[in-house]
């Protein structure tokens, strides 16, 4: 794990970079715990031209991101707000 600084706020990378599925954009977790002692984590884009992306693609690439969608049912009361909510901004949108 290292540590780097940006905008003056500590933050250690987490795992490895992770190559995106459109094969150029690079992805770096990162978390740590703010000054308030409150622990935060996030990820840092990075893209041909940023500082760092030519030393990272080559580790990204053994790590591709994948990101698989969810098999879980969704819950029918869940379900049925969604295609309410839908409806509704369908509406207003064909009264503008």
């Amino acid at each position: 794990m290292s540590e780097h600084s940006e905008q003056s706020e500590s933050y250690h990378v987490t795992g490895h970079p992770r190559l995106d599925a459109d094969g150029v954009t690079i992805w770096q977790q990162y978390g740590g715990k703010a000054p308030e002692g409150f622990f935060y984590d996030g990820w840092h884009k990075f893209v041909p031209g940023d500082p760092r992306y030519d030393e990272l693609l080559p580790v990204a690439r053994q790590y591709p991101l994948v990101v698989a969608e969810s098999k879980a049912p969704v819950h029918p009361e869940t379900l049925a707000k969604l295609k309410e909510m839908r409806r509704k901004t369908r509406e207003r949108d064909a009264g503008q």
